[in-house]
């Protein structure tokens, strides 16, 4: 395992409110490639794209798996108004968090973009790729501006660091 200190970190060429490179930088930092050896996901059919250069590269991805149990208060905050019992998968939330759904000890995570959440905006109009730990610690984020980062947009309302849901990457 690859000390989380000694990653080879992939920082953001393209910074854009809704079509920077970000998710580029995370997975050549998860992989610890070149970032000209990630394709540009932004341009393409982004999920079929990093599918298949994760299943080149040995692994299986699944997008959005893992979900911050509070996060839909936050995005769909009258969604169960009107109901006693909101119906959930326990399966889908954090907890179920295991190390091998990571490589080497890190996540592709995604949480609300400091430089472009605004509050007039709905929260899933600006999201940032960033790589995370089993407990939730934000390990590597590609922006380089956000180096000395306190905390993430509607960490204190969400908690788990600001992080909105964890992708899954397997060994194949």
């Amino acid at each position: 395992m690859i000390s989380h200190e000694n990653i080879k970190r992939v920082y953001q060429r393209v910074q854009s409110p809704t079509a920077g490179d970000c998710m580029r930088c995370a997975v050549a930092t998860l992989l610890q490639l070149d970032y000209e050896e990630v394709p540009d996901f932004v341009n393409r059919a982004w999920h079929e794209t990093l599918k298949s250069f994760m299943k080149d590269h040995g692994y299986d991805y699944d997008y959005d798996v893992l979900w911050n149990p509070n996060v839909g208060y936050l995005e769909q905050p009258t969604a169960w108004c009107f109901t006693k019992d909101v119906e959930r998968d326990p399966n889908d939330f954090f907890p179920r968090i295991r190390p091998d759904y990571g490589v080497d000890g890190l996540f592709i995570a995604t949480v609300y973009s400091p430089k472009y959440t605004d509050p007039n905006e709905h929260p899933l109009s600006h999201l940032h790729a960033v790589l995370c730990d089993v407990d939730f610690n934000i390990i590597h984020d590609p922006n380089p501006e956000y180096k000395g980062i306190v905390s993430y947009p509607y960490s204190q309302l969400i908690g788990y660091n600001g992080i909105r849901s964890i992708d899954i990457v397997r060994k194949i």
